[in-house]
């Protein structure tokens, strides 16, 4: 009984009414301090960075009030040096203000390996290699020997290269292949009563 008219008193009543009131009142705060904070509402599509340089990607971050960071670099042949070559929000996507964009840079000097050794192979594997360690294959010669397509020797720019040689990644690789036995006829020579040399 006393408590039935604890909880009916008007001091009761006058306290849960100022706890709900600043309830209330820190939750409509919350909300308009996180929307105010979280910029909700207020996206826009992120910009074109390809092809521009570290500075000029700098400038166009700033002017649409959004942080850039580049965080690796590739070696493109297709695409200029020292400029951006992707982007992640890829373009258009729609992104808050002061939002990091993160982007890739293509390399002034393309990264270095090592030669693989393609001699003996055929031409198939020889390419797969090739295209394995970032090489291409260059220009097709032939000579006549016994195995038809296979390599007998690999070039990189006219000079005979050896397995191991470091190389810029990239580069194309000229390649000598076996032309096979062929159907053309000889006359064999008369080696009797010749010496060895």
């Amino acid at each position: 009984m006393k408590f039935f008219k604890f909880i009916t008193s008007r001091i009761f009543l006058k306290n849960v009414g100022i706890s709900v009131f600043i309830g209330l009142a820190i939750i409509i705060t919350v909300f308009l301090w996180m929307k105010v904070f979280t910029h909700h509402g207020k996206a826009k599509p992120v910009p074109d960075f390809y092809g521009l340089t570290p500075q000029d990607a700098q400038e166009l971050g700033k002017d649409n009030k959004l942080r850039v960071e580049i965080t690796d670099s590739v070696y493109n042949t297709n695409a200029e040096r020292g400029t951006i070559v992707e982007q992640y929000p890829k373009l258009g996507k729609k992104v808050k203000k002061n939002r990091k964009i993160f982007l890739i840079i293509n390399a002034s000097n393309p990264e270095s390996v090592e030669m693989p050794g393609v001699v003996g192979l055929t031409h198939r594997q020889a390419k797969a290699i090739l295209e394995t360690f970032g090489l291409e294959v260059g220009k097709l010669s032939y000579v006549p020997d016994l195995a038809k397509n296979n390599v007998l020797k690999q070039k990189f720019n006219g000079i005979e290269i050896q397995e191991g040689d470091t190389i810029p990644k990239g580069s194309r690789i000229d390649l000598v292949l076996g032309t096979g036995l062929s159907d053309r006829k000889t006359i064999v020579p008369d080696l009797l009563r010749s010496t060895y040399e």
